[in-house]
């Protein structure tokens, strides 16, 4: 991870500069990881970011704007107690480390001045945020409670005093001397690289910056420390020093760097040698660079931790929707079987004269071309015109079924689509928003219980919106409730829908304003709603297409279930490279 101790030193840098002094406005909690503070210092309104996510720990100043629930969780509620009105004293580095200390001078229930701190500890899938009384160093709580049978190491909850994670016999990266970093080299294994040889012993060293240092001094990071001569020692002191000289005069350089042949892309505070050759991009402080680092991974992230349940549940019920078709055609077969039942019974009448023998009646078959026998099995209980009028009522009852069964096959499979649909719709969402339109749905649909948190108001989608080669609005619904308002109350009688051909995916309408469209246009409209469809990934995808005066809503029917008519169709590759998005 490149939000090392070098990293979160030019975050405290920043925070000190902008914060000490500042007075906290508000407090929020967007998830259950997350921390926001509003801190107003010197005329300016910063928001502090901190997070102890396991895929993306951190803490800076962010300008992205986040989502917060309705009401809050009970971590933060405890810190608006305690810090509204609060004034930052302080904000310090512990050891160098991934840990940051941030002091605030409050009031306490007697009206007396008290000090609190927030440590945030960025640490992987151990990260924390951990509320302190700054003076006796007791946990008053933290955003993770860590209780002695998840770890017996080191306990994190109320009421014990802090104690820092283990040090793990490294050295402080701040108070090492040419004396002691030679000391440490000639103290080390001969067997260990020298890549390995400085994230191993010092704080606040991840292995990103140990392969910078190893470039400096145009050594092999491979190379074995008992291989290293005199030179080449003073060669990675000059170099360890010149990194820590940047770190020590705050001469910081915020960059990501884009690897075109990896496609990954990495991030740090001072220019990167190594990675010269790698698309650079600049930002002027560390919170802009994250920002923009981790934005979309936050959102996938924390779309992915609510659709995996959901998509769990939505492959269930289409299993089991499938089982029930399989079985209601089973039950189909039987019934379409009923024809003997009713020539059962006529036979029986046409031959009350003759006598049973053992519960059975043999007769001619006057229904069979050949008139061959056929032996009808008789219920004992009952008489030869009981045992007519048994097999009559059979006939009629399954007559019955065939249609009730063909009617609830039909709805099975109309509640397959549906569900595929939604499913679709889950797998492709791209913001929280989109998710919680999902989750709407599937409530006002009864396949979800109803949330007890009351919406304040009713959130109004954006569509995607992609522009013509003749200038004209093709808009893309990104699930059912939004294909139903794009196609029945936003499109216009003589715009056109587009759709892929009978699998899940989005309405797509483009607007013609009264205007003829081209042959172009008709395929740019065909190829997006081909890429916004479960044939993305195919070559080719049959696209219906008509006016929207053509496309109806079934009575009744589920949300994004249309019929339609009049239509024509083309095939086209899902490929939206060169149409223009507003």
């Amino acid at each position: 991870m490149s939000l090392d101790g070098i990293f979160l030193n030019s975050i405290k840098h920043d925070l000190y500069n902008k914060l000490i002094g500042g007075r906290v406005d508000k407090i929020y909690q967007p998830d259950k990881n997350e921390i926001v503070i509003a801190i107003r210092n010197n005329g300016v309104n910063h928001k502090l970011l901190m997070t102890a996510a396991s895929s993306s720990p951190r803490l800076h100043i962010t300008d992205v704007t986040r989502k917060n629930p309705q009401e809050p969780p009970m971590f933060c509620m405890l810190l608006r107690k305690h810090l509204t009105s609060a004034h930052v004293t302080n904000v310090k580095q512990i050891n160098f480390d991934r840990i940051l200390e941030i002091t605030f001078e409050c009031k306490d229930e007697l009206d007396t001045t008290v000090h609190k701190s927030l440590i945030i500890e960025i640490m992987g899938k151990h990260s924390n945020i951990i509320f302190v009384n700054t003076d006796t160093l007791v946990i008053i709580d933290s955003i993770r409670r860590v209780a002695e049978n998840v770890s017996s190491v080191r306990q994190v909850y109320p009421g014990i005093k802090y104690v820092i994670p283990p040090e793990q016999d490294k050295l402080n990266t701040l108070e090492i001397t040419k004396e002691i970093f030679l000391n440490s080299i000639d103290n080390s294994n001969d067997g260990l690289l020298i890549y390995n040889f400085f994230y191993k012993n010092f704080i606040g060293l991840s292995p990103f910056i140990s392969r910078e240092i190893c470039f400096l001094t145009n050594l092999n990071e491979s190379t074995y420390m008992g291989e290293l001569t005199d030179e080449q020692k003073e060669k990675l002191w000059a170099a360890f020093n010149y990194v820590l000289d940047k770190v020590k005069s705050n001469d910081f350089s915020f960059n990501t760097y884009f690897d075109e042949a990896s496609g990954q892309t990495y991030f740090y505070c001072l220019d990167v040698e190594y990675l010269k050759s790698c698309n650079k991009k600049h930002y002027n402080n560390p919170g802009n660079l994250l920002d923009d680092y981790y934005y979309e991974q936050d959102n996938k992230n924390k779309i992915n931790q609510r659709v995996a349940s959901l998509i769990k549940s939505m492959n269930t019920k289409i299993d089991r929707n499938r089982k029930k078709v399989e079985k209601q055609r089973n039950e189909l077969l039987n019934a379409e079987d009923r024809d003997k039942y009713k020539i059962y019974g006529e036979l029986i009448l046409a031959n009350l004269h003759k006598k049973p023998e053992n519960h059975k009646l043999t007769v001619i078959n006057y229904y069979d071309p050949e008139q061959k026998e056929i032996t009808i099995p008789l219920d004992p209980k009952l008489n030869v015109s009981q045992n007519s009028q048994k097999f009559f009522k059979r006939y009629n009852k399954l007559k019955t079924a065939e249609e009730e069964l063909q009617k609830l096959i039909e709805i099975s499979l109309n509640e397959i689509q549906y569900l595929e649909n939604i499913l679709y719709s889950i797998e492709t969402c791209e913001t929280i928003d989109d998710l919680d339109e999902i989750y709407n749905e599937l409530m006002a649909e009864g396949i979800m219980k109803r949330s007890k948190v009351k919406k304040t108001k009713e959130y109004k989608p954006e569509f995607m919106t992609y522009i013509s080669s003749e200038e004209h609005e093709i808009l893309v619904g990104k699930n059912n409730l939004q294909n139903d308002m794009l196609t029945f109350k936003i499109g216009k009688k003589d715009d056109y829908w587009f759709h892929a051909k009978n699998m899940p995916g989005s309405h797509v309408i483009i607007r013609t304003n009264g205007d003829e469209l081209t042959d172009d246009e008709y395929v740019e409209a065909a190829r997006i709603a081909a890429y916004y469809s479960k044939g993305k990934n195919s070559g080719t995808v049959e696209i219906d297409y008509t006016k929207k005066s053509n496309v109806k809503k079934p009575p009744n029917a589920k949300p994004g279930f249309v019929i339609y008519d009049t239509n024509y169709s083309m095939l086209v590759k899902p490929d939206i490279s060169g149409i223009s998005i507003k």
